[in-house]
């Protein structure tokens, strides 16, 4: 997979959704070739349900929510509850790696046909407590939302079976 940073054009709308891209390819890289074994293992002693399969999982249900829910106005069917809110985490656990990535990629094609149809400055169709962001917010918020993960996933990788990447 050849993943870059750099949009083909600089505009907002590219630049955004290229980077979005970014990150979410190099969640996958960090995350392929590893065996099941060490795809769910949790190093973390802070973080016992923190495995390289669940963050990915996370990463799956996190753009279900905000893409999906909040931009489309869609039903909530992630595997969190208010009883469970670290569902999409536990689930993980029970599926193959080739699963996670497979619900993932599914996902993230599924939030991509959403984007294409909605310009960034379009409200979301369910407001925050706070606020009512807009499709540029979300966009932003899932580029910094992957970003983070994907330095848990830098360690957790690290950790398992001392690959590191860029």
């Amino acid at each position: 997979m050849t993943r870059t940073d750099t949009p083909p054009t600089f505009d907002e709308r590219t630049t955004a959704l290229t980077l979005l891209r970014y990150v979410r390819e190099t969640a996958l890289e960090k995350a392929e070739g590893l065996p099941d074994d060490l795809a769910h293992a949790t190093p973390l002693a802070t973080s016992p349900l923190m495995s390289v399969a669940s963050v990915i999982n996370h990463l799956r249900w996190n753009e279900h929510y905000w893409v999906e829910v909040v931009v489309a106005g869609g039903e909530d069917r992630a595997p969190w509850s208010e009883e469970n809110p670290d569902g999409e985490f536990e689930v993980a656990a029970q599926m193959t790696l080739d699963d996670v990535l497979t619900g993932y990629r599914q996902q993230i094609a599924a939030c991509d046909a959403v984007l294409a149809e909605l310009d960034l400055d379009a409200p979301t169709a369910k407001p925050r407590r706070d606020f009512q962001p807009n499709v540029r917010w979300v966009v932003a918020h899932l580029v910094e939302e992957t970003a983070r993960h994907n330095g848990h996933l830098d360690v957790l990788r690290e950790l398992a079976d001392g690959e590191v990447g860029d």
